[in-house]
């Protein structure tokens, strides 16, 4: 009654502008007439009805009465909630709603009130939202998203991925949890409307590092959602019932229903200088409470503080820095903007915002479009943007740049006032800041600006005979195109604004470099009468020697300014068209015209904001591109070919995975000669450890549970440190003994030093995800379903990373399980139903009852903590579990750095030389065999075998330290740190510690380098609390941080919860506010991800303001760190290293008189020493999977291939099942044959080699002739045997040569490992998606089908002449996978064959799509029956087939399953139609259904149709048997154990196999009210078996 009997959609508008239909619940649609004409007349659009509210009604209550009034046995929580939803919508709830399996409705006094169901669901949303860590996703947000897909149906065309919408699709989809939350958002939607009640609207506001729910008097959607966005970048907190910020309370709390407004802001200009704006007025204002003129205003990551209390002036303060509201003439481009101006200074600031209003003069005119412009010219402007969509896709899409924008400020400084910008986003912001104050001059410079930095802008002129840009706009866009009439006054303008560099082409390399210097210093801050930043002559030099030296790469020593100073330098260069700084550019061959800026991941947005600081206005008119993302390369526009100079930046790996893509490879190849790579950090590309980028095709694993049980228990005893376990070992011992002592090696490495502080190593926990970037948080399912991550990406989130050791992987997954087993509570909870009851009798007999394992709802945690006795038992099945899931390798494909090195002219900088030599693209292309010239200057290294006296070590040293000549440090025991509980506790012994130390006289330290990681679970208020506590509150007042989100620079003030930007504005303020004791009242606490900070250029200038250091003291924490590298860059924290006092914590040091008699000359110490000559052997030395991977480049460098694709994918697997050896000589002759076969190669493989050994300090490895005997022969086939784990000690030379290239590990097995970017399973029921299949998108494995019809929507109303539905159900007639098993009675075989709607989906590999599939589908001509009795015709010949090849297979009795070829990716989302026995046809998830059947040609052919979790949606097979074709088949279970790795099919293979006849004696006992298929386990089995005599 309370319904319309139709919902309608419509009316619908066949125009370009449509992007959304948008639907009606209402009784009658209006029809609508299209605004577009097609052959001069009007479409007439009639609505249609979607379905009938009775219709539903009454087929819902059929399956509701169908249950004959028992409660639903599935605690699944979506399925029930998702019924709660119907029975709502549908009038149902009060009638069936006893039925559902929720545990809440239990807690109901009337169970069909639905009042209190209203207030249970409110309180269950409330629960979620408080402990819901994404600030992001909101019940109104929620709803919002329900609203839009209820009412509108989503074209999605054109629609925006920077949305709100699609932000929330995204996070909503990365974790299951949310499923249950929109449901119970629609629940609560749904009660409104029944009881008629308002809904409880609320703010969920972040204090104190918690979400607090506040219901206000006066909601507002606007407020709310500010207040969701500004509370996840700013610092609030609760005190005395207010939310207060800085000290200042802006709401009161104590009321029940307390006021929550927001207010605007209106700045007059004080200033004489009138302009077009007359007013700006911010919105979204915060007003302090009492007082009635004080404002705070939130704005991009700046907090303003307006005080109009005073007699005088307005007082505003930005950062606790004085400005004032001004109209600024810069200069002629840059002319009359309103700004903010510093108050001390003639420096302004540029804030642009969505909550900032411009009124803007009309200038006389009536009409107010004024300049001839009626749309935003924002919406006009079009930019084709790259990003990574849903499926970790690098796509591009046409975005509005009105869509792009975002808050930002920009500064400009005096005198010179140069426009620069941090990025590319900076630029979007100042051109629709020009547009919205009618500012054309400056809207040409941003544009010239903009256009340098895009991939793609297009200018929409015209729509239809609609005008979208005229006036002066289109003349200022034509003019900055070049496609005006000539101007001359405004190039006159403009060309002031832009540095020529080309007028100093033929000027003298050292001349030019001074030139670019004077340049640099108009970039700078104008402090004191002098520039910040002017290059020194050092500086200079270092520029010129980069540009000149014969040794590609240089070193320079902490401190000396390469990513401040000489990279933006080094790029002007490069944009100049200076011939002699070219000619060295060429580096021996051609000219250069692309520059690749290589850098460390976290150093991308630093090095990107240089570029963009320094080479956007330089050359006026000259055509050149700055891209931050080497993706670009991808775009069709984007050419090497020379015609236009282009700079890309990117951090090392991203580079490396570029370059494993077909597309990019084919652009860069042919011009490679014309790029330069730049690497900054270069000893950190070349780390040996580092070297390889791995990107992966995965493929499920085949391990069936004797396999895993071999691998529990060799885990289990290298855990233990048992012996090798008794266990019923396959046809190969020999592997799980070799295993065994791995897996003890893998645990002695894990459990060293620091490692075995944090016992969460290598685990992500909700903790830590809450701290990585949104991407990374998508892979919160991955956290909670699968496996261990590497150690050392911790603290730097890899989404989805795995340890390219699957061994390794496995071992560790059981060291989490043992240590975390809480980690798993989900997982279990989702499959405790399939236990089994001798499971049960077999782990838990005396610990648990059966039902309340299987059919309980503690928590894994909970019963683990309560019955200890049962962490075993558990910890097995879940590792079953957990590892049948783990996806493997199928294909790889890798680039190495030293690829990089042999393929391109690279130069590069480090401030810690130390590093490998390799020849480089030059002496490569001119085929040289002679001595590999050094990369870097090598003639400070000092090693072992050069046995130097004291006296030439410290020579050597001080060639390294450069002008930190006198560093004064003490080594201090950290051995204690083993001993400590937990991470506060060991800090807290570092500051008694550091008190202890003080008293004897030395220096009070402000500065902690958390180096070796130790910190990982604290976080920063954590560590503020402990600093309280310890020094109390007067001592320090800001703790310096690096947010792990997104390594923003921060000070935390100690005495409450401001989390402030360590910028310029708060650094002057802290100043002003404690001038040289600055240093006294500032704690830095820099943790292991970060060696560089914004902090760095206010060291300097503190120091040379004050003349001392601001870091008094640092304290590093180096514990089990011994790369010397790695403690001098910790050390390099301080850029003021002569004047800073460091103590550095290192264990295995022995407290003496002399370390307590202070801080020493770091050179003159014995410690020193070992680790420098420690360090550059290693360096030298590097590691078997660095001289592997040597050989491999040049492998790739005689194939003209950037990428290796891995011949032995999965070497574990290989050794198991003995095929190793065979793949291994197979490998061993490529690489002999195009290594050392080949003259180039061979020498660069020889003279590395020979360069290594001459260091060695054994003079047997060192005086060994390479040249003789075959000898390199020998040394590659041992190489290659020890990377794969199968060499045997040969007892001669070839033991030491081995032992010598496995650098410190002392041992010749290497259990290090690298990793491998392999992305996790996504197990959302949405999509499934495996970031890594290669090839998927490939043209040639891309099939376009199409047709034709007049009107598309009459066409579709019959299933049957729906061609986009027939096209789509179309089976292909060769077979997906196939699958063979053998359970006694002679080999049969399995055939799936694909729909084609299963084929345009993710979980098929790109290579199945052959010429013979796409012209199997592009041969059909609309004759569905020929095409469908084709179809079965081929079927019935490959069953015919199999069966002459059974009756052939001699061999019978073996129990086997194997896959004989298979080309769907791991986990799908499918549902299959069983045709008969060894016949399936496999389509998407919900593509086959019982609805459907009727209409469906192949109606009368299928017997069953099922999904991948094993639910049966349409039976008609008679015999419930394992033998018999239906749903209770073997065959039925293979295919979901193959595909989906269910529990329940690996539970019926065993009983199928070993216990047939209690299968059998199950199902004669089944009658199938709880379900259809074995899905029903518990209730189909369970019962049977605990009966049964063999059990007892």
């Amino acid at each position: 009654k309370d319904h319309p009997g139709y919902y309608y959609y419509g009316p619908y508008e066949n125009g370009p502008i449509l992007d959304l239909a948008v639907a009606s619940s209402i009784g009658n649609a209006i029809p609508g007439v299209s605004k577009v004409k097609q052959n001069s007349r009007n479409q007439l659009m009639i609505t249609d009805r979607v379905f009938e509210y009775d219709y539903i009604r009454r087929i819902l209550g059929e399956i509701f009465t169908n249950t004959d009034g028992v409660r639903i046995k599935s605690d699944n929580e979506v399925i029930n909630l998702s019924l709660l939803s119907l029975m709502l919508d549908f009038g149902l709830y009060v009638e069936y709603g006893f039925i559902l399996n929720l545990p809440f409705l239990k807690c109901l006094k009337h169970e069909t009130d639905t009042r209190e169901l209203q207030v249970e669901v409110a309180n269950r949303i409330y629960e979620f939202d408080k402990k819901n860590e994404s600030d992001f996703v909101t019940r109104n947000r929620v709803e919002d998203l329900l609203f839009e897909t209820s009412y509108k149906f989503i074209v999605n065309k054109h629609f925006p991925v920077q949305s709100r919408q699609f932000k929330l699709i995204q996070i909503l989809n990365s974790d299951p949890d949310f499923q249950s939350y929109v449901l119970l958002v629609k629940i609560y939607m749904s009660l409104c409307q029944i009881n008629k009640s308002s809904e409880v609207d609320y703010y969920k506001v972040r204090c104190d590092g918690e979400f607090r729910i506040v219901i206000p008097h006066n909601y507002s959607k606007a407020t709310s959602n500010y207040l969701d966005e500004v509370t996840q970048f700013y610092s609030f907190s609760e005190k005395d019932d207010f939310i207060i910020y800085d000290d200042l309370p802006i709401f009161d709390l104590r009321p029940q229903q307390p006021e929550i407004n927001l207010h605007r802001v209106r700045f007059d200009s004080p200033a004489s200088v009138q302009s077009m704006v007359k007013y700006v007025e911010i919105s979204n204002v915060f007003k302090v409470i009492d007082e009635e003129d004080k404002f705070l205003i939130f704005i991009a990551d700046n907090v303003l503080l307006v005080d109009n209390s005073g007699e005088n002036d307005m007082a505003i303060r930005i950062n606790k820095v004085g400005v004032g509201v001004a109209t600024v003439f810069f200069n002629e481009a840059i002319s009359f903007i309103p700004c903010f101006k510093y108050a001390e200074s003639e420096d302004v600031i540029l804030f642009t915002s969505p909550n900032i209003h411009y009124s803007v003069s009309q200038a006389g005119q009536f009409c107010t479009d004024y300049y001839g412009m009626k749309h935003n010219l924002m919406e006009c402007i079009n930019s084709e943007e790259v990003f990574v969509d849903l499926n970790d896709e690098h796509v591009f899409q046409t975005c509005k740049l009105s869509e792009l924008l975002t808050e930002s400020k920009t500064v400009i400084y005096f005198p010179d006032y140069l426009l620069q910008v941090p990025d590319r986003k900076h630029l979007i912001n100042l051109l629709d800041l020009a547009v919205r104050i009618r500012n054309i001059s400056f809207f040409i410079l941003v544009l010239f600006y903009l256009r340098r930095g895009s991939v793609s802008l297009e200018f929409l002129e015209r729509e239809g005979s609609v005008r979208k840009i005229a006036g002066p706009w289109k003349e200022a866009i034509l003019y900055v195109l070049n496609r005006a009439t000539s101007n001359p006054h405004y190039d006159a303008v403009y060309d002031r604004q832009f540095f020529n560099l080309n007028q100093h082409k033929d000027e003298p390399l050292e001349k030019f470099i001074d030139l670019l210097c004077v340049n640099f210093t108009k970039y700078q801050r104008f402090i004191d009468g002098e520039y910040q930043i002017v290059p020194t002559s050092k500086q200079k030099a270092f520029l010129k020697r980069i540009i000149c030296a014969e040794n590609p790469l240089m070193f320079s020593e902490v401190g000396s300014g390469k990513t401040k100073v000489i990279l933006p330098l080094l790029c002007q260069t490069f944009l100049s068209n200076n011939v002699e700084a070219h000619q060295n550019f060429a580096r021996g061959g051609k000219l250069k015209s692309t520059l690749v800026i290589l850098v460390p991941e976290h150093l991308v947005s630093d090095a990107s904001t240089q570029v963009y600081r320094y080479c956007l206005n330089l050359n006026f008119r000259q055509e050149y591109r700055v891209y931050d993302d080497i993706f670009a390369l991808m775009h069709r526009n984007i050419k090497l070919d020379g015609s236009i100079k282009q700079i890309f930046v990117t951090s090392f790996n991203t580079f490396k995975k570029s370059l494993t893509y077909d597309m990019i490879c084919a652009k860069v190849w042919p011009y490679r000669e014309k790029v330069l790579v730049v690497a900054d950090e270069v000893d950190d590309f070349l780390d040996r450890n580092k070297l390889v980028f791995n990107i992966c095709s995965n493929k499920a694993n085949a391990f069936d549970r004797s396999m895993l049980d071999c691998f529990y228990e060799v885990s289990r005893a290298a855990y233990g440190g048992m012996p090798f376990p008794d266990i019923s070992l396959s046809n190969n011992a020999d592997y799980w003994k070799h295993l065994h002592k791995k897996y003890i090696a893998i645990h002695r490495e894990i459990q060293d030093a620091s490692r075995s502080i944090n016992k969460n190593f290598g685990i992500f926990n909700e903790y830590t995800l809450r701290h990585c970037s949104t991407n990374i948080v998508r892979d919160v399912e991955g956290y909670k379903g699968l496996i261990a991550r590497p150690y050392e990406s911790v603290n730097r989130a890899m989404p989805g990373s795995y340890y390219s050791d699957v061994e390794r992987t496995i071992y560790l997954t059981y060291v989490i399980l043992t240590e975390d087993i809480g980690k798993y509570d989900d997982l279990f909870q989702a499959e405790r139903k399939f236990i089994s009851f001798e499971y049960w009798n077999k782990h838990f007999l005396h610990q648990l009852d059966f039902d309340d394992l299987v059919y309980g709802h503690e928590k894994l945690s909970e019963i683990v903590e309560k019955h200890p006795k049962t962490r075993d038992g558990l910890a097995r099945y879940l590792y079953e579990i957990i590892l049948r899931r783990m996806e493997i390798r199928d294909k790889s494909r890798s680039v190495n750095s030293i690829d990089v090195i042999f393929n391109f002219d690279c130069i590069g900088f480090t401030g810690t030389p130390f590093l490998d030599n390799y020849p480089t693209f030059d002496y490569i292309r001119n085929g040289r065999k002679d001595k590999i010239p050094d990369l870097i200057d090598r003639s400070f290294y000092a090693y072992t075998s050069d046995e130097l006296s004291i006296c030439d070590f410290e020579e050597r040293f001080i060639q390294f330290q450069g002008q930190n000549d006198h560093v004064l440090v003490e080594y201090v025991p950290s051995d204690f740190i083993g001993e400590s509980c937990n991470e506060m506790e060991t800090l807290e012994s570092i500051f008694l510690n550091e008190e202890r130390r003080k008293s004897a006289g030395e220096t009070r330290f402000n500065t902690l380098v958390d180096l070796c990681g130790i910190f990982k679970q604290s976080t920063i208020h954590d560590v503020r609390d402990l600093i309280k506590k310890h020094f109390g509150s007067e001592r320090f007042k800001f703790l310096y941080h690096i947010d792990p989100a997104d390594n923003r620079d921060r000070v935390l003030c100690i005495n409450s919860e401001n989390d402030a930007q360590y910028d310029e504005e708060f650094y002057n303020y802290m100043c002003h506010a404690y001038g040289a004791s600055l240093r006294d009242k500032i704690f830095f606490f820099v943790d292991n991800r970060n060696v560089i900070g914004k902090d760095i250029p206010f060291q300097l200038v503190y120091q040379r303001h004050y003349g001392q250091p601001l870091f008094r003291k640092s304290v590093v924490l180096a514990h089990d760190v011994d790369d010397f590298s790695r403690i001098w860059q910790a050390m390099g924290r301080s850029r003021t290293m002569n004047e800073t006092k460091f103590s550095i914590y290192k264990s295995g040091v022995v407290e003496d008189s002399n370390s307590l008699s202070g801080a020493r000359d770091i050179k003159k110490q014995d410690l020193t020493r070992a680790l420098y000559i420690h360090n550059c052997d290693c360096k030298m030395a590097g590691n078997i999977s660095s001289i592997y991977l040597t050989l491999v480049a040049l492998h790739n460098l005689s194939q003209k291939s950037f990428y290796y694709c891995d011949e032995i994918v999965n070497a574990f697997l290989e050794k198991m099942e003995k095929t190793i050896s065979k793949k291994i000589a197979w490998h061993e002759g490529q690489l002999s044959r195009q290594v050392l076969k080949n003259p180039v190669p061979a020498q660069i493989f020889l003279h590395i080699l020979a360069d290594k050994f001459k260091r060695s300090p054994n003079k047997a490895v060192s005086d060994q002739d390479l040249a003789v005997d075959n000898i390199m022969d020998t040394l590659l086939h041992e190489i290659v045997m020890q990377k794969f784990e199968q060499r045997v000690p040969s007892g001669d030379i070839f033991d030491e040569f081995i032992m010598f290239l496995s650098g410190e590990q002392g041992s010749l097995m290497e259990i290090s490992y690298t990793k491998q970017q392999q992305k996790q399973k996504q197990k959302q029921q949405n999509k499934n998606q495996n970031s890594d299949a290669m090839g998927l998108f490939n043209r040639k494995n891309q099939l376009q089908l199409m047709f034709e019809a007049e009107n598309y929507f009459e066409h579709a109303r019959v299933a049957e002449s729906d061609l986009c539905r027939v096209f789509l159900n179309l089976p292909c007639s060769i077979p997906i996978t196939t699958i063979a098993y053998d359970f006694g009675a002679g080999q049969q075989k399995i055939n799936l064959y694909p729909t084609l709607q299963f084929l345009y989906s993710h979980h098929i590999q790109g290579s199945f799509m052959t010429p013979e599939v796409q012209n199997l589908f592009k041969s059909f001509d609309s004759n569905v029956t020929k095409y469908y009795e084709s179809f079965l015709e081929k079927t019935k010949q490959d069953q015919i087939t199999n069966n002459l090849g059974m009756a052939n297979d001699a061999k019978r009795g073996s129990y086997e399953i194997k896959e004989e070829h298979n080309f769907i990716l791991p986990n799908p989302m499918y549902t299959i139609i069983g045709l008969e026995k060894g016949t399936y046809i496999i389509g998407m998830k919900e593509q086959f259904n019982i609805h459907d059947i009727q209409n469906h040609p192949l109606k009368n052919s299928i017997r069953y149709i099922a999904d991948e979790v094993g639910f049966i949606l349409f039976d008609n097979t008679e015999k419930r048997s394992v033998d018999s074709f239906g749903p209770y088949f073997i065959e039925q279970y293979i295919i979901m154990d193959f595909l989906s790795k269910q529990e329940v099919a690996q539970n019926v293979i065993d009983y199928y196999h070993k216990h047939k006849g209690i299968l059998d004696q199950a199902l004669q006992a089944y009658d199938e009210k709880q379900g259809t298929g074995f899905v029903c386990w518990r209730f189909l089995m369970n019962e049977t078996v605990k009966t049964n005599d063999c059990w007892a």
